[in-house]
């Protein structure tokens, strides 16, 4: 056996590594990329989502209140019951 031909496989051999690497990192990164693209779309959408499901909520409390039923509201604030005069 040549050492020569050796390392010269052995080059060959790390250079196909290295390209195969360099576009598994490359197709990877493209991945990536469109992924935090739609991570992103989805968290606007998410967040358009929960506004208008709060808004609908005051919406609904605020015609609770109208009609003199109870409110609980889920929060630090005290439990607000409307009708009952103090």
């Amino acid at each position: 056996m040549d050492p020569q031909h050796d390392a010269n496989d052995t080059l060959k051999h790390l250079e196909k590594q290295n390209d195969l690497l360099t576009e598994s990192h490359r197709a990877m990164t493209e991945e990536l990329r469109k992924l935090m693209v739609e991570e992103q779309m989805l968290m606007e959408k998410f967040y358009e989502l929960m506004t208008a499901h709060v808004l609908i909520k005051k919406k609904k409390e605020g015609q609770n209140v109208g009609e003199g039923k109870e409110v609980v509201v889920a929060s630090s604030s005290p439990i607000v019951t409307c009708g009952d005069k103090q």
